[in-house]
């Protein structure tokens, strides 16, 4: 029995098997190939599902703990009384702005961290679902569109979204500490600056990457080079 290659997904396996086909034979080395490539596909979702929960549980824990600190730090008593230098009666003032800040940078690296590991779980579902069509058939593909409807709610937008609230939250609580310490300019400064950190994390530290796979030429690339 011979499975015809659909048209969107010959690019893929050709690179996969390192040969041009228009049609996998069950049964056959190639196949075999593309089944052991589902079993890895199938594993390293589930470990990348796996260390996604396990990096959110600690970012929300971190928050948490940002959480109690801010509010200790507003509600404790840090009046410099008696203070000997003005510069340990601005840094004490200092306190709850300076926490702030570090939970608005730490909400902002984990909303790219949340984008990221989204984009790495669709590529994944994505690679699963062309390869059991020449495995196992559509059983995957059947049973997500099983109750599929209205309350069929992706979970990586949610993680999205709840990134998203926890990085605004941040911003306000930062700057509204900033208006209520320094004023207006204050504000104005504070949300530039939160503003500049978003920008500047976003265009030039975390720009698009190429992981070592990606870099690294196929065996029909080598190929080519060889005969040229």
């Amino acid at each position: 029995m011979k499975i015809p290659l659909h048209n969107d997904h010959k690019p893929f396996i050709t690179a996969l098997l390192d040969e041009t086909v228009e049609a996998i034979e069950m049964h056959s080395p190639q196949a075999e190939h593309i089944e052991r490539a589902f079993t890895v596909a199938l594993q390293q979702q589930n470990r990348e599902a796996e260390a996604d929960w396990k990096r959110t549980i600690t970012f929300l824990a971190l928050f948490v703990f940002l959480y109690a600190a801010l509010g200790a730090s507003l509600t404790l008593d840090l009046s410099p009384a008696g203070a000997s230098h003005k510069s340990i009666e601005y840094a004490l003032e200092a306190v709850p702005v300076l926490i702030a800040f570090s939970g608005f940078f730490i909400s902002v690296l984990y909303l790219f961290i949340v984008r990221a590991g989204s984009r790495q779980r669709r590529n994944w579902q994505k690679t699963i679902l062309m390869l059991e069509k020449y495995t196992l058939g559509n059983l995957f593909k059947l049973t997500h569109q099983q109750g599929a409807g209205t309350s069929n709610y992706s979970l990586s937008s949610i993680m999205l979204a709840l990134s998203l609230f926890i990085c605004l939250t941040w911003l306000i609580i930062y700057n509204y500490l900033t208006f209520t310490t320094s004023g207006v300019f204050g504000s104005v400064i504070s949300l530039f600056i939160s503003t500049m950190v978003y920008v500047i994390l976003d265009i030039q530290l975390l720009k698009p990457w190429l992981s070592v796979a990606e870099a690294e030429p196929s065996g029909a690339e080598d190929e080519k080079k060889a005969d040229k």
